[in-house]
């Protein structure tokens, strides 16, 4: 039988998605991006398939780090409902939505104004966020709450590939790219100079100058955007940059 409670009501009209209870609203594009994944046959949607779906016309204009941007941000917007998991990287193919039981028409007993158990299921929801991020839960009503990490929050290098991946959202670095990540997680969380980074990048007899540093780090934060780790890379001013392993991410694995 299925719980009430476990249904996932997709309120395309209203730009919604409910659970228990709990709301989580999706943009415009968003929204496009997860009836491409949730309806229809396939279980793997390929890149070109979603790129279209969502952009249309200018698919061909599109790059496929927006396509990684969008699911990054739609993996946040579901994460009240429990569906963040749900939406799965497929290297080198596409993605899945793995199923859940769902419905497109919202039942009144869902709706959220008059809901008696809504504050509760809300307030699980907040503390669902707050564990994702690393944050520490004040109180919990109810129940008990527990942070589990698994394999999906584990962040990992592929050297071979250039590949970075975290939470399920998988990064192409350029060769460039990999050598400074390594360089600065290497080191832990100590501080370098601009001059040993670009030794330690580039080599010692390279002509390079600090702008083509700071060009690299700039084209490596925003492959880790998606990720959600372009702020690991900091700039110290004055001196060089550092890798600060952020809260929320303190289980990555390198």
């Amino acid at each position: 039988m299925i719980r009430n409670s476990d249904t996932v009501f997709f309120d395309w009209d209203s730009d919604r998605v409910l659970r228990g209870g709990v709301e989580a609203k999706i943009t415009g594009q968003q929204k496009k991006l997860l009836r491409l994944l949730v309806e229809g046959n396939a279980p793997v949607k390929p890149k070109d398939y979603l790129l279209k779906g969502v952009w249309g016309k200018r698919a061909a204009l599109v790059d496929e780090l927006y396509l990684v941007q969008l699911v990054y941000r739609l993996r946040k917007a579901l994460s009240p409902v429990n569906l963040d998991g749900h939406i799965v990287t497929v290297p080198r193919q596409g993605y899945r939505f793995i199923p859940v039981p769902y419905s497109t028409t919202v039942s009144p007993a869902q709706d959220l104004s008059v809901s008696a158990e809504s504050g509760l299921e809300q307030a699980r929801g907040l503390a669902h966020v707050l564990a994702r991020l690393g944050l520490p839960i004040a109180t919990a009503t109810g129940s008990t709450m527990q942070t589990v990490t698994d394999a999906g929050d584990m962040m990992q290098i592929d050297q071979s590939q250039g590949l970075v991946s975290c939470n399920g959202i998988v990064a192409k670095l350029t060769r460039f790219e990999l050598r400074l990540l390594n360089v600065l997680k290497n080191h832990d969380d100590a501080v370098m100079s601009r001059q040993q980074i670009i030794v330690a990048v580039w080599g010692p007899n390279a002509m390079v100058d600090e702008n083509c540093l700071t060009q690299l780090v700039s084209r490596l934060r925003r492959a880790l955007h998606p990720l959600g780790l372009d702020n690991c890379v900091s700039a110290v001013p004055k001196i060089g940059y550092r890798f600060r392993q952020q809260t929320g991410f303190s289980a990555c694995a390198f």
